[in-house]
């Protein structure tokens, strides 16, 4: 079942897992947020905004969902707050754990689209 997810889901595969070792990396070298920790969860934001653009998309050009639309968007908009809501924590808090939660955003956005994926196709 894994090798049937769509491209979205490889996309947050690997831009989770580049994000989480860039912060894993910066922390354990004691370095505060900077450009390239919070650009990284940056980045992840953007690719959930263009993700759930498809996903308005995904019921009028593709099949219709197998799953609850109500969970989906739940998780969708909750996916949505956590890289918001690290960054904001890194703006607040300059030290080396404010990256260290930055870190956190890149495989909590994995699972999310791998369960959003699951809803929506095979449920």
């Amino acid at each position: 079942m894994l090798w049937g997810y769509d491209g979205w889901f490889w996309a947050s595969v690997v831009l989770g897992t580049i994000s989480c070792v860039l912060c894993v990396v910066q922390t354990l070298r004691g370095r505060a947020p900077d450009d390239y920790t919070q650009g990284s969860v940056l980045l992840l934001e953007a690719f959930l905004l263009v993700y759930g653009v498809g996903s308005l998309l995904l019921p009028v050009l593709g099949p219709s969902p197998s799953g609850s639309l109500l969970e989906y968007w739940g998780y969708l908009l909750t996916a949505l707050l956590i890289p918001a809501g690290t960054f904001i924590w890194s703006l607040v808090e300059r030290s080396r754990w404010s990256t260290l939660i930055l870190a956190a955003a890149g495989p909590v956005v994995v699972v999310m689209v791998y369960r959003m994926n699951f809803i929506y196709y095979y449920q």
